[in-house]
């Protein structure tokens, strides 16, 4: 008689690592992501956010995006209470603000600095340019708001895989636009993109690589190592495709240091790769095959004779770095505790200028070393905090590179490509540009949701957090607003200078408008006597606001507060090639009316102009422009004797 065989359980599977169960992301999330995303290339493609009002507006729309989130997702109003170490992130975040904001006022080693004794009825401070310091704070706030967002974004593993996956298809998108823009329209010799600087794209570019090779690990082990080319998978052969890209723009930009720290942080990567995954061998021989695959494409193209002949030139461009980092080492010394305040690199580069080192520190905008540069701008103290918020935040992420699976591959791509900005920081300033603050401060808030975990929470806590947070961002797009709206009023024909928070650029800007009008009347003047007054009171070691502060009192005829200005330019920036001419040629129109130690410094100018730039018609037209026959007199002697010196 047959026996009924019970029914044999079905064969369970096998899980691969990183492979679970995967959610279908909601049409909020997605536009979420979507829109972050877009958010910050936006920044990136709008040159960097370089521009003052620029970087100012995008610190608004990082908190305005938050505030979006928070109000139409109920799934980030519930993943914001669940995020893993952010008391520590947030009690540290406050005290790096504490720290940077402090030289707002006088109390430190040694007390204000001495340029505050030119302004006697302003607050003293240790910084020197106030108005700099409060726009970058207002900047780290917008950082802080779209950090916030990429953390909630990552909290889920699905969301955060998906956002680094278009985030990859971003960068391929963005790095094929500047190709095509570099060899269709700029035909420069060097590929720029949207961030002003060769050396800035780089650090862009090797990020971009390491997450391009992430990307194509995870597809090597999920579709059996390489037979996923044979079979044409869109994502694998995308993501590849991306990576080629990238080593091109990579070494078009004929960064040195840039594909230096690439090489080492796509080694790091492979090793790393090869040692955490279970299936070593394979994933390390099909990583490897096309590393080199992609560096024997890159060699055969033009622009590795470029990378080439710039590697010959490193001895003389290593001889301009030292000149411009020993007198911002002996600035930084001047006031090691809290440095001279965010932003104060252009103020503080025109105060450490000699005749010796103007020809290398006449056009920098940066010292071309981060470290030094915090130091510089942030001293110890803040520098101290920004570190051990840097190594909060790596943290987890490298905790999270030590496991198999997609995240971990994720995870150990965003530390080697911190590794990648980092070692580049050595010798440039990538991460002083905003828009490449925002994509880093974007890729570590979702890498460290990813790997950090979830913290457990109550659900009453969802809407009081929520409220808190939209409330910080609130505040931040409204100070956005009140520093932004005076800064962009004039490209409208507007004036907003008469709101308190309008920064020192937006006074600078009507002030020279005003003085473009000839014969003001004394209503005007007065005006524009009150605006100079509220300038060199945010920023008293800067000469170009000290010149239009004489500018202004010439024209109401008040010559010794004049002179006594104008020796106050040349005291805080004896040698600023960007004042030469328009100062020159006031001086010398006042020649008479001057004292002889604003001659002296005119004239000490003017022969280290000659010596720079030894172009006789350049200065013979400068004299001919001028009204005033005794000092048109004046400055053709001058030319004179320097001809003679010179023959």
């Amino acid at each position: 008689m047959p026996t009924k065989r019970p029914a044999r359980p079905a064969a369970a599977s096998p899980k691969r690592p990183g492979r679970g169960a995967v959610r279908r992301l909601a049409l909020s999330e997605k536009v979420a992501v979507g829109g972050l995303l877009a958010l910050v290339f936006l920044a990136v493609i709008a040159f960097g956010a370089s521009e003052i009002a620029t970087a100012s507006l995008f610190a608004g729309l990082y908190a305005a995006f938050l505030i979006g989130l928070l109000a139409t997702c109920r799934w980030a109003r519930r993943d914001l209470v669940k995020l893993s170490g952010a008391k520590v992130q947030i009690a540290l975040f406050a005290l790096l603000l504490l720290a940077v904001s402090w030289s707002l006022g006088p109390w430190g080693p040694g007390g204000a600095h001495p340029v505050w004794s030119y302004t006697p009825n302003q607050f003293s401070a240790l910084t020197v340019d106030r108005s700099a310091l409060l726009l970058n704070v207002l900047q780290l706030i917008g950082l802080a708001c779209l950090f916030v967002s990429a953390r909630v974004i990552g909290a889920s593993e699905a969301r955060g895989r998906w956002f680094l996956r278009i985030a990859v298809l971003a960068i391929g998108v963005y790095a094929t636009s500047a190709l095509l823009d570099h060899i269709g329209v700029r035909r420069t010799q060097r590929l720029t993109a949207t961030l002003l600087s060769p050396n800035s794209a780089a650090t862009v570019f090797g990020g971009g690589l390491l997450l391009a090779i992430a990307a194509t690990a995870n597809r090597l082990r999920r579709q059996q190592g390489l037979a996923m080319l044979k079979r044409g998978d869109p994502e694998a052969v995308a993501a590849l495709g991306v990576a080629a890209v990238l080593v091109v723009t990579l070494l078009l930009t004929a960064s040195r240091a840039g594909l230096a720290a690439t090489l080492v942080g796509l080694g790091l990567f492979l090793v790393w790769e090869a040692i955490a995954q279970r299936q070593r061998l394979r994933v390390a021989a099909g990583l490897g095959v096309l590393a080199v695959i992609l560096a024997v494409a890159a060699l055969g193209l033009r622009s590795a004779s470029l990378v080439t002949e710039r590697l010959d030139q490193a001895g003389q461009d290593a001889t301009v770095r030292e000149a411009i980092f020993a007198p911002h080492w002996e600035a930084f010394q001047s006031s090691p505790w809290f440095g001279f305040g965010l932003g104060s690199f252009p103020t503080v580069n025109q105060l450490v200028a000699t005749q010796e080192n103007l020809p290398m520190l006449f056009d920098v905008r940066a010292v071309h070393n981060l470290y030094l540069q915090w130091l510089e701008e942030g001293g110890v103290v803040g520098a101290l905090v920004m570190a051990a918020l840097f190594i909060v935040l790596i943290w987890p992420i490298l905790r999270g590179g030590l496991k198999e699976g997609a995240v971990g591959t994720w995870a150990r791509a965003t530390a080697c490509a911190a590794l990648v900005f980092l070692l580049h920081g050595v010798t440039d300033f990538a991460l002083q540009v905003p828009a490449i603050q925002a994509l880093a401060a974007l890729l570590l808030g979702v890498v460290v949701s990813m790997t950090a975990g979830v913290a457990p929470s109550k659900s009453a806590d969802n809407g009081r957090i929520a409220w808190a947070t939209g409330l910080v961002a609130g505040v931040v797009v409204l100070a956005s607003i009140s520093v932004t709206a005076p800064l962009l009023a004039p490209r409208f024909g507007g004036d907003l200078t008469a709101w308190p928070t309008a920064p020192a650029e937006a006074l600078a800007r009507q002030i020279e408008l005003g003085l473009a009008v000839p014969r003001q009347k004394p209503e005007a003047l007065a005006r524009l006597d009150r605006l100079s007054q509220r300038e060199v009171g945010l920023r008293p070691a800067s000469g170009a606001a000290w010149l239009r502060r004489s500018a202004v009192q010439a024209a109401q005829g008040q010559d010794e507060a004049s002179d006594e200005s104008l020796e106050h330019s040349f005291a805080v920036a004896p040698l600023q090639t960007s004042l030469f001419t328009q100062r020159t040629i006031f001086a010398y129109e006042h020649w008479d009316r001057i004292s002889s130690s604003a001659r002296q410094s005119t004239t000490y100018q003017l022969a280290t102009e000659w010596v720079r730039l030894p172009n006789p018609q350049r200065y013979i037209a400068m004299a001919n422009s001028l009204r005033n026959p005794t000092g048109r007199i004046g400055m053709a002697l001058k030319i004179s004797v320097l001809r003679m010196q010179q023959n």
